[in-house]
């Protein structure tokens, strides 16, 4: 049987990443792989010319990296949708729990339920013990038509459209039922990311508006800097404490602690809920986590294992090209989990 080939498509804020994976081995293998930069204001405008021009970008990058079909594998931005962990559901079946879900999504989406798609999953029901674990997640569907506009404009036909943090739980636990008990921490340009992981399965996701951007722009403003300079500095010198006598650090420092008090409050959450079960390590993906000196800052506020996203582990690739692929690792966590979506 002919291996299926799969395209991940991540649009991100300012770069557009584009993944090409080979299913039919024990791994995916690694086809093609690139990025642009998105044009701006992109996805976050409402003119037309605007999104034809962010349909030409996307269309462009596929055609460099030669990706063999019109049919992509989309993320949503986890900024713009709401998901939840619903635990305090009792034993249901499928037509119940439909409408249970409605009624509790009305606790957590500001949103009228017939302006939103709904999609969950269970994560585990147990007639015993009278329980059920949902994954729901509450897509506004004025964001779903504009990502389906675009895609229309770039001539792709989406086979799925799903969250940035279940792609990059995909791409960094996978479906390993003895991982250790993980929270991913995904640091995008507009926004933070949180999902604690467990046998394969998502138990609690938190987002907040704070990312890579807010970081620059807090650089910039300490040091009475331009944005461009203000970003080259923040990727060369980050949170490195020695580096041009701590003025650096110092601007980064109160927006990185929000990020880490988050993160603790996070953990705190689940381990309330799950006492027998604790979180082992801390994994930080996405291009803010690429910047220095973040993973020391994590390790020494949360005193748990911190590593630095690997989204290529469990993808077949071609070691001649395996230092590049480490270069930019935490960029293609989403288009690699993306991409390794077979169904």
């Amino acid at each position: 049987m002919a291996a299926k080939l799969v395209t991940g498509l991540d649009i991100g804020t300012f770069s557009i990443k584009a993944v090409v994976l080979s299913h039919g081995g024990k791994q995916p293998h690694l086809v093609s792989f690139g990025a642009v930069s998105a044009p701006q204001p992109g996805l976050a405008s409402e003119g037309k010319a605007d999104l034809e021009a962010e349909a030409e970008a996307i269309k462009g990058l596929l055609d460099s990296i030669k990706a063999p079909s019109s049919s992509v594998v989309v993320a949503l931005p986890e900024s713009k949708i709401f998901t939840r962990v619903i635990s305090d559901i009792p034993y249901m079946t499928d037509e119940e729990l439909a409408s249970a879900i409605r009624y509790s999504a009305e606790e957590f989406v500001p949103l009228p339920v017939d302006q939103v798609n709904l999609y969950w999953q269970t994560v585990a029901r147990s007639k015993e013990q009278n329980s059920t674990l949902v994954f729901v997640v509450a897509t506004p569907k004025v964001i779903t038509e504009k990502y389906m506009d675009v895609l229309q404009m770039a001539k792709l036909k989406p086979l799925a459209l799903e969250t940035e943090l279940i792609a990059a739980t995909r791409a960094l636990v996978g479906n390993n039922p003895y991982a250790p008990t993980t929270l991913i921490v995904q640091i995008g340009a507009s926004s933070t990311d949180f999902a604690v992981v467990s046998k394969g399965m998502m138990f609690l996701t938190r987002s907040i508006a704070t990312g890579g951007m807010a970081l620059t722009r807090a650089l910039a403003q300490y040091l009475n800097f331009e944005q461009p300079q203000a970003e080259e500095y923040k990727k060369v010198y980050g949170l490195a404490e020695d580096q041009l006598g701590g003025k650096i650090y110092q601007a980064l420092k109160p927006l990185t602690e929000v990020l880490v008090s988050e993160a603790r409050r996070v953990i705190q959450a689940f381990q309330v809920k799950n006492p027998q079960n604790p979180i082992k390590r801390v994994v930080l993906a996405g291009g803010g986590a690429n910047m220095p000196g973040v993973v020391v800052y994590f390790a020494n506020s949360l005193g748990l294992e911190i590593q630095e996203a690997d989204p290529w582990y469990f993808v077949d690739k071609d070691p001649a090209i395996a230092q590049r692929l480490q270069a930019e690792a935490m960029n293609y966590t989403i288009a690699v989990g993306l991409a390794m979506r077979e169904g």
